[in-house]
């Protein structure tokens, strides 16, 4: 078949794996096959062979060797040499009856009592020093006990390499008779192999008596040097480690542990891993003398004694039996998920492999490790084990203390398809453990366009809409993670599709969610209404908000705020509000009654969260300033006075910026030029001052709106100011002194005709026009204009002038802002009818003004000509005009 060429190769490679794969178990099952028909011809009746023979069965079949399973093979045997007795096989019988003796002569075939038995008989008839060996077992070459004896044609053995060496050599003479050999042949010298095994058995039970006094030495070195040979020895031969516990070493490896020296504790833990391995009673002896308690109290060392530690928990959680003994150490799993996060790779290896051997005996160590912050086995029960285990993994989910890593971690880890799963196949225990846990993971916001992505919204929908009775928890969970996820749209719009359909089209499931809440309990109510306000958060939701508003959404939730008395359902139902009438705050100031608004400005005197009073003063600032119904109303619900005090608090202690920038907001209505009376009722109430106070320490969008208000009260100055009339009196009597504006040229103040020149507002207008943002920039420009109306320019220069304002305005002429460059050259045209100031700043203008007329607005060329011309550039008649 035709196929991708990188598959093909794969697939290749995986075919002749395989092959090789059986070709080698074969060579493997053929060896062991040959070394059982050696000790059946042989008739061996020695443990050593039994032991190495098992030991190399287990290795071929991948199992780990132990008396339980030995015991369970042998009587396995024997149960097969029945069967074809009574099947008239008696050649296979025999030939089974022959294999089961043959491996009963290993020592993991009789219980350790029997062997410690057998050993102390066999010990007792050995004396008290070791027993040198015969000149029969050192070989004439090397002079040291042989290993291998084999003899040789001329009647004389030798170590099996030393003579063939000699041979290689070059040599064709017998090295002790020195008899010429014609036949090379070399023949195991089994009868002498059998004698030195034996020497070697009895001289090592003799030394173990020696050795564990030397155990019990107060010298390091003689422990150290000990544990190192007794660790050789153990090594060597299975059958040393069983001696080792007949002889009672094994409490003396365990108390070693105690040790001050951090030497001898690594050497014993060494020991004592190579003595137990694969051996579950020596396991169970260890354990017994306190080596899992010991164990634990080294996983808190250095790096390097917490390995062997650790290594040897791993020996001991192989054994079920065992790993519920872990489980009950103090601190064990603590101390194990502790050292997942080993920079070691083999601790942390081991460290985790000790924990999942531990998590299968019982699910609940699984949440446990959770709790201690390692989460592998958690993942894994989750994903692969039965429904009532995955339910108890939601819940533990649900419930243990998660960081934001740890969330994003658990994602990543793969928790979030079982869970989907759950939520839209399970029962209702399993729909409730699955929110739970999703709730919880979607608190982090990176988790939640992941979330969404998942497929979450569909089945979280549909427990909120079905018709069917369910547990009112499980809806208050589903409207949480609804809340939780709808944050996402400011990231993607998948939330949108997932909620709405590719169509988007929106109106269906916003009815049936604007109808649900007016169903259900304030916890539900709080999660939609939280949950519909991410949605229109949003500048690119819209047509979203629009959706709602047609819905009736905005009556809605004013009758839900009038007669709802939660607090939390109050303050969520303004807050969506504020936001679904940003863009369209006219239907807002239809709909509102006069009851609604004196409830919201008492909620807005005496709330003490300052985000509750951003969002009502932020739902009065969507609505239409010009409307002065709703500005009446407003006034009559004494909101002017909220308004100062909130100012007020923020010269003095500052506040969140949302709430001053709302605060400021609303004021504007309250300062149009249009309604006099109103006007002189703020001013009256000091608000130029605090206006001031923003422009010196408030965020630019306060700032910007600060200054609308301060030119809004300016564009009225004028038609307050007092004018002063020439009064002729007698020579000999001098005319009363009054102080007049020097801008206005009447008698002018703060409070009756709101002049900015009085406030000594100017200068700081001036440093505003030096700012970078052209929001600021702009409101700022507006406010000095109105220092040069007609009526009143030229005085309004001189000012402008004296203040340093020239320079930012010719400055202004250079931004990317047509309003803001139309606006200085307005300004500038003023400044530059006087000749002083042409001279002044004449040649500095000039550059930006030549390249307006070139690239600016139709507007900008002729204002930038007409300068020009003042500055004698350009004719007054020129074509410009």
């Amino acid at each position: 078949m035709e196929i991708f060429k990188d598959s093909k190769e794969s697939i290749m490679r995986i075919f002749q794996e395989m092959q090789d794969l059986k070709f080698k178990t074969n060579l493997v099952s053929d060896e062991v096959a040959g070394k059982i028909e050696i000790g059946l011809q042989e008739n061996k009746e020695s443990s050593s062979y039994s032991n190495e023979l098992l030991f190399q069965i287990a290795k071929a079949i991948g199992i780990e060797l132990s008396p339980s399973l030995l015991k369970t093979e042998l009587e396995q045997l024997k149960k097969d040499q029945k069967t074809a007795e009574l099947q008239r096989n008696m050649a296979e019988a025999l030939q089974i009856e022959r294999v089961a003796a043959l491996l009963s002569w290993a020592d993991d075939a009789r219980p350790l009592e029997e062997r410690e038995k057998q050993y102390q008989v066999r010990r007792v008839s050995l004396g008290a020093h070791p027993i040198l060996p015969l000149k029969s077992f050192c070989c004439p070459i090397t002079q040291e006990v042989m290993e291998d004896p084999v003899e040789i044609a001329s009647g004389h053995t030798y170590e099996r390499a030393a003579i063939q060496k000699w041979f290689a050599d070059g040599h064709t003479t017998c090295p002790v008779s020195f008899i010429t050999v014609s036949n090379f042949e070399l023949r195991h010298n089994k009868v002498l192999k059998r004698s030195i095994d034996e020497w070697r058995e009895r001289n090592f039970m003799i030394q173990l008596t020696s050795m564990r006094n030397k155990l019990a030495s107060e010298d390091e070195m003689t422990i150290l040097a000990t544990l190192e040979e007794l660790h050789g020895m153990c090594e060597l031969r299975l059958i040393h480690r069983h001696w080792v516990a007949a002889e009672g070493i094994l409490p003396i490896l365990v108390k070693l542990l105690k040790s001050s020296g951090r030497n001898i504790r690594k050497k014993a833990f060494s020991t004592l891993i190579m003595i137990i391995n694969g051996n579950l009673e020596l396991k169970e002896r260890a354990c017994e003398e306190g080596v899992i308690e010991l164990s634990m109290c080294a996983l808190a060392r250095d790096v390097s004694e917490s390995r062997q530690a650790v290594n040897l928990l791993l020996q001991l959680s192989f054994e079920q039996s065992l790993c519920r003994q872990l489980t009950k150490a103090h601190g064990c799993i603590f101390l194990l998920a502790a050292l997942t996060k080993c920079e070691v790779p083999k601790v942390a290896e081991d460290a985790k492999a000790v924990l999942e051997n531990i998590s299968k005996i019982n699910e609940e160590n699984a949440v446990l490790m959770a709790e201690a912050g390692y989460f592998g086995p958690l993942v894994q029960h989750l994903n692969e084990g039965a429904k009532t285990t995955q339910m108890i993994m939601a819940n533990a989910l649900s419930q243990i203390k998660a960081t934001d890593v740890t969330r994003r971690m658990l994602v990543e880890m793969g928790v979030l398809p079982p869970l989907v799963k759950m939520l839209s196949e399970g029962n209702l225990e399993q729909k409730l453990a699955s929110l739970g846990a999703l709730k919880d993971l979607s608190l982090c916001f990176e988790n939640r366009d992941i979330f969404v992505k998942a497929g979450v919204m569909q089945p979280v929908l549909k427990l909120l809409f079905t018709k069917k009775s369910v547990l009112t928890t499980l809806r208050e969970q589903a409207a949480t993670v609804l809340a939780n996820l709808a944050s996402a749209t400011s990231s993607s719009s998948n939330c949108l599709t997932d909620l709405f359909g590719t169509e988007l089209e929106p109106k269906p499931t916003i009815y049936r969610l604007l109808s649900l809440i007016n169903l259900c309990g304030p916890v539900i109510q709080i999660q939609l209404l939280k949950a519909l306000h991410e949605l229109s958060y949003p500048h690119s939701t819209n047509h979203l908000k629009a959706s709602m508003r047609e819905a009736g959404a905005v009556e809605m939730l004013l009758s839900l705020y009038d007669v709802n008395t939660d607090a939390g359902v109050r303050f969520h139902t303004i807050k969506l509000l504020h936001s679904i009438t940003r863009d369209d705050g006219e239907s807002l100031a239809k709909q509102m009654q006069y009851e609604v608004t004196q409830s919201l400005v008492n909620l807005l005197v005496n709330s003490p969260i300052e985000e509750e009073k951003a969002a009502v003063l932020g739902l009065f600032h969507n609505t239409p300033l010009d409307d002065s119904d709703f500005t009446d109303m407003l006034d009559k619900a004494e909101l002017l006075s909220a308004l100062l005090t909130i100012l007020q608090m923020a010269a003095d202690s500052g506040l969140m910026k949302e709430l001053l920038e709302s605060a400021v907001g609303v004021l504007l209505r309250f300062t149009v030029s249009s309604n006099l009376q109103l006007q002189k009722k703020v001013v009256s109430c000091g608000v130029i001052p605090l206006l001031l106070d923003v422009l010196k320490w408030g965020t630019p969008l306060a700032k910007c709106r600060a200054i609308i208000s301060l030119g809004q009260l300016s564009e009225s100055t004028w038609k307050q100011t007092c004018r002063v009339k020439k009064v002729t009196s007698f020579w000999c009597i001098s005319p009363q002194v009054v102080d007049v504006c020097r801008v206005h040229g009447g008698v002018c103040t703060v409070e009756k005709s709101f002049c900015l020149v009085e406030a000594q507002a100017v200068p700081l207008l001036i440093e505003e026009l030096k700012e970078q943002d052209p929001v600021v920039v702009g409101s700022a420009l507006g406010a000095v204009t109105t220092l040069l109306y007609d009526e009143f320019w030229d005085k309004g220069v001189d000012l402008i002038a004296e203040s340093g304002g020239v320079t930012p305005v010719i400055n202004l002429l250079t931004i990317h802002d047509t309003n803001a460059q139309e606006c200085a050259l307005w300004i500038l045209e003023r400044i530059f009818r006087k000749e002083r100031y042409r001279l002044m700043y004449g040649n500095s203008a000039q550059l930006p003004l030549i390249s307006l007329t070139q690239d600016g607005t139709n507007k900008a060329r002729h204002q930038a000509a007409k300068i020009l011309a003042h500055l004698n550039i350009l004719q007054q008649q020129s074509s410009y005009f």
